[in-house]
């Protein structure tokens, strides 16, 4: 048997032709369907987001697993088999593992760090399993992966501080007040203010109102969040004299908070409003940020931290990549040490040898003629009861353990082979 990956990435290939190959979750499930169906391949796992289309495949070593998958794309929808076999990328064993672990990481992702792929993957792991793809072999490799983005998490700073502008805003907003105790505004109801509307109400503020150009829009973004409201943004301005915190993100070409519209509501005022405008063109009048019940902050004042915690994130790397190698390294190790020739004949030199040991400790009891006889008694004995195990792991001379085969050679290296049964070994 064999571990390949097969897949492309953001980093190889352009949207156009990740959307090509871009997979439902039904396309996800029926592929899994067809592996399972296909008995050269003992265990897969689909993983699929926007940026990236891999799969993992233990397969028999004589499967060519290139062709496998692009017939099964070209299958599914005329014209992706082509554009995978242009597209792909394959890595084999170790580099396979490696690849798993770095993308669990969040090193091979388009933003360093980011933890959304590690939540990806275990659902991909989830339905691996419903379908009965995942055995013996992926359980480890793919808990070992799991452990990996943990020791990244919580051994460096790859994850630090916010990378996009709408999670750079929630935090700039926090770090300025108590946004539990604020009155929120979102104008706005695209990606980046659902993006922001979603962190904003994990701080539980004391009122959030979303505000968008028709009424419909903003109710179906207030429909996602317990107790918010919804409002126009002709009502954005007289919102003002109660807000807290504004966030404005919304396509205007025109500034939707100007001196024209807002100065009484923000005069009215007895403490200062935060803004703060991700949008491009501004929504707010940079004019505004003169007034003296305005702190007003715009997409640039957002950049420099966001490049900060670029740098400090890819300053990261070096380390995460160490816990990355250690981590394959030992997986590799571990794979290596279930080798069923090697197992086969530790389990033979092992066991003789006790037998030859316990045969030499009762020989006092029996006569000088029958001592030869009962250590040959007792070296059969041995070879008697490991038949059974040593016939199961045994396979063809030109394959590799299959997954059954690997968990029983793992039985019997931590049941059969422990360092304490060891200490007694005089071969």
């Amino acid at each position: 048997m064999k571990l390949v990956y097969h897949g492309i990435t953001v980093h190889d290939s352009p949207v156009e032709v990740r959307e090509r190959l871009a997979l439902s979750g039904d396309e996800q499930d029926g592929l899994l369907r067809r592996f399972h169906a296909a008995g050269a391949v003992a265990e897969a796992l689909v993983l699929h987001t926007c940026n990236r289309t891999e799969f993992y495949l233990y397969a028999r070593k004589d499967l060519n697993t290139r062709r496998f998958v692009a017939n099964l794309l070209e299958r599914l929808r005329p014209g992706a088999g082509a554009v995978w076999r242009d597209g792909h990328n394959t890595l084999i064993g170790t580099d396979a593992v490696r690849h798993l672990f770095e993308v669990a990481a969040g090193l091979d992702s388009q933003m360093i760090g980011e933890n959304q792929i590690v939540s990806q993957l275990k659902h991909a792991y989830t339905m691996s399993i419903e379908r009965r793809m995942s055995r013996f072999f992926f359980h480890r490799l793919l808990h070992n992966a799991f452990r990996v983005a943990k020791a990244v998490r919580t051994q460096t700073d790859i994850n630090c501080g916010a990378v996009s502008i709408s999670l750079a805003a929630i935090a700039l907003a926090r770090s300025l007040l108590d946004v539990s105790a604020a009155r929120v505004l979102l104008v706005g109801a695209g990606q980046n203010a659902a993006i922001a509307a979603k962190y904003l109400v994990k701080a539980r503020p004391r009122r959030f109102i979303i505000a968008s150009r028709t009424l419909d829009s903003a109710q179906e973004l207030t429909r996602r969040f317990e107790g918010a409201e919804a409002a126009l943004l002709d009502q954005v301005p007289s919102l003002l004299t109660q807000a807290d915190l504004v966030l404005c993100s919304t396509a205007a070409i025109e500034p939707v908070i100007t001196p024209a519209n807002a100065a009484a509501a923000l005069d009215a005022r007895t403490t200062p409003v935060t803004i703060l405008d991700i949008a491009v063109p501004r929504d707010v009048d940079p004019v505004l940020a003169a007034h003296p019940n305005v702190r007003l902050f715009n997409i640039d004042d957002l950049e420099e931290q966001i490049a900060d915690n670029k740098a400090r994130r890819l300053r990261e790397i070096p380390k995460a990549r160490a816990i990355v190698e250690e981590h394959t390294q030992k997986f590799t190790a571990w794979l290596e040490s279930l080798d069923t020739a090697e197992v086969i004949s530790t389990l033979m030199r092992r066991y003789t040898a006790y037998a030859r040991r316990e045969a030499r400790r009762y020989a006092k009891d029996f006569a000088p003629d029958d001592q030869e006889k009962l250590e040959r008694f007792a070296e059969s004995l041995a070879r008697k009861i490991l038949h059974g195990p040593i016939r199961y792991l045994k396979n063809g001379p030109d394959e590799q353990p299959s997954s059954q085969q690997l968990q029983a050679a793992d039985l019997a290296m931590r049941m059969l082979l422990a360092e304490d049964l060891a200490a007694g070994d005089d071969a």
